[in-house]
């Protein structure tokens, strides 16, 4: 039997002997993570050399996939299931090529064409028939549908148009113009075109747009609501070099009165075009102020492109 002694010896000796081996792996460890910072393209070969320094067989590498990552083609390729069953065929999708986005040329982009008078005509036609359907139209106990009223307050402003030279020669004149519409059309159709406006809001750049068509086309038909151009050039005057006519405008909620002044300025141009300008009226001072007033808005649907319809009048129009 071995003494106390010696089966301590053994024990102790046998701890160090793991100690040393610990402490070996750690010290290589050390030198192995030394070397791959320091060399890596080195100590990177000299581990692919182990395996024929040491005889270790090394493994067949794995054959690479035939099958590209992106085909060109519809591809139908013959896959074989591990448990050496049947052949199996599948369909690979075809990665099909995205053509280049390339942006539209100027010229290859479409504009839409000016609405003609009859085209306004029919929109007007569908609107107006369309509020009589209205619940607050009807709270207004109308005698008659809402385009014979429109008609008949054309026919009134036309005939009786608001003065529009030497305004301020004497006060009257300018209460005259400030009153202008409750004097020719009374308070009970104002209050309904009032209305009117607030409740198609969403609609009054469209409608606007299919009014002033109707003023400046040749072709509309004979029930059409419209201002006769005549009268809507008065108008237009009216609104930007009258004290009435702009008062009036200042008093209205930013989007009638910017809608307003634009087309104003639109019709005056058509009067120079037409040799119609009867008043002389000169519009090179009031673009850009406009300009500037729809650039800080953000309540009008097509704002780019009144703005340049006025960009195009302002080289037009330049101010002397």
């Amino acid at each position: 039997m071995k003494s106390r002694k010696n089966r301590r010896q053994e024990k102790t000796g046998g701890k160090l002997t793991l100690q040393s081996v610990a402490l070996g792996c750690t010290v290589l460890a050390a030198v192995l993570a030394g070397a791959w910072i320091l060399f890596p393209t080195e100590l990177e070969k000299a581990v692919k050399q182990l395996p024929k320094l040491l005889n270790i067989p090394q493994s067949e590498p794995a054959a690479q996939s035939s099958l590209p990552l992106l085909p060109s083609k519809n591809e139908t390729k013959t896959v074989v299931a591990p448990s050496d069953g049947p052949p199996v065929s599948i369909n690979l999708p075809t990665a099909t090529a995205q053509p280049e986005q390339t942006p539209i040329a100027a010229a290859e982009k479409k504009t839409l064409p000016p609405m003609t008078c009859s085209q306004a005509s029919g929109r007007l036609r569908t609107f107006l028939d369309d509020l009589d359907k209205k619940n607050y139209i009807q709270d207004f106990k109308l005698k008659q549908p809402v385009r014979k009223q429109l008609d008949n307050l054309k026919e009134k402003l036309a005939a009786k148009p608001p003065a529009v030279v030497r305004e301020t020669d004497d006060l009257y004149t300018v209460i005259g113009n400030t009153a202008h519409f409750f004097r020719v059309i009374g308070k009970d159709n104002i209050l309904l075109l009032k209305s009117i406006l607030e409740h198609e809001k969403d609609g009054m750049e469209n409608m606007a747009a299919a009014l002033h068509a109707a003023s400046i086309g040749p072709d509309c038909p004979a029930d059409t609501v419209q201002l006769p151009f005549n009268a809507a050039y008065e108008y237009s005057v009216f609104f930007l070099n009258t004290i009435g006519g702009r008062s009036y405008l200042f008093r209205r909620e930013a989007r009638t009165r910017l809608l307003t002044n634009y087309y104003a300025l639109l019709l005056i141009d058509e009067a120079n075009v037409r040799g119609l300008n009867s008043h002389g009226m000169d519009i090179s001072g009031a673009i850009q102020p406009l300009i500037r007033e729809i650039e800080a808005t953000n309540q009008l649907v097509r704002k780019d492109e009144y703005l340049a319809k006025l960009r195009e009048l302002a080289e037009r129009y330049p101010v002397k």
